[in-house]
């Protein structure tokens, strides 16, 4: 088994590819980079300007965390729906393809640059940029927004959720040949429109003589109320079956995802 698994997977070889990885596309990065400091500097300077007019002493708690996010995700989001467009592109998809690398080695690497690394790199770039704007709020204005924390509990979270979203949109990158982003994007709110459709039939259908219009009442249904007042404090079957659901879905997406998407790029080099 270790000599078989050694054929597709070599440390050496895969720290090489990973370097590659990181190292790809560095000059697009750094403009990127710079463009997203300059907008968040003056859109922190614009929200103290703001409050100053208002006559706040106080900017806003949760400012940079909410920029963070939109960082965190829309931009982790983007550039994941990237990483396999080289081995899609005329030309350079053949040299991509053809690299002295297993499929397994390829789909790592990507994976790792593109989750981890990227959640790791944006903490660390926007708290130096949130430190940066919020020491020039308060050179010129006296006072600023509220510092970001990057161990705050809802930053821990953020990065999280997007650790099992992004393998969605990493699956896209390598199913998709063109505008993965926009593609994955609309399959999911396709996904999310049907499963929502069969939710409401099935409703209609098992609890037909509850509906009144588009609206339903449960409250007749023998102890459905002590149900709702339980999941109303925290607690109940309910609660612990949405619970279980949540646990298996937050667990379960990613690794199907990066299954699926390696098998996808093992078909491709074929």
């Amino acid at each position: 088994m270790a000599p078989a698994f050694n054929k597709v997977f070599k440390p050496r070889r895969f720290g090489q590819l990973l370097l590659r990885d990181l190292a790809g596309g560095y000059r697009s990065m750094l403009v990127a980079m710079a463009a997203v400091a300059g907008t968040v500097i003056m859109i922190s300077a614009l929200t103290v300007l703001g409050t100053k007019v208002a006559g706040s002493r106080t900017g806003a708690w949760s400012f940079h965390f909410n920029l963070y996010s939109n960082l965190l995700f829309l931009g982790g989001f983007i550039v994941t729906s990237l990483a396999f467009r080289e081995a899609r592109q005329n030309g350079n998809g053949i040299f991509y393809l053809t690299l002295p690398a297993s499929s397994l080695e390829k789909f790592a690497s990507k994976l790792l640059t593109t989750s981890v690394g990227y959640a790791l790199g944006s903490v660390v770039f926007y708290t130096a940029v949130a430190a940066a704007s919020e020491g020039i709020n308060r050179l010129i204005f006296g006072f600023g927004n509220a510092f970001f924390n990057p161990f705050d509990t809802r930053v821990l979270e953020a990065i999280g959720y997007y650790l099992v979203a992004q393998s969605v949109f990493l699956l896209g990158s390598v199913w998709w040949r063109k505008t993965a982003f926009l593609k994955t994007w609309g399959s999911l709110m396709a996904v999310a429109f049907g499963v929502a459709l069969v939710a409401w039939a099935a409703l209609r259908i098992v609890f037909a003589q509850h509906f009144h219009g588009w609206g339903i009442d449960l409250s007749d249904i023998p102890g459905f109320s002590e149900l709702s007042r339980q999941a109303s404090l925290g607690y109940g079957p309910l609660v612990t079956i949405g619970r279980v659901l949540r646990i298996v879905f937050l667990a379960g997406t990613a690794p199907v995802c990066w299954f699926i998407g390696w098998l996808r790029l093992r078909e491709i080099e074929v």
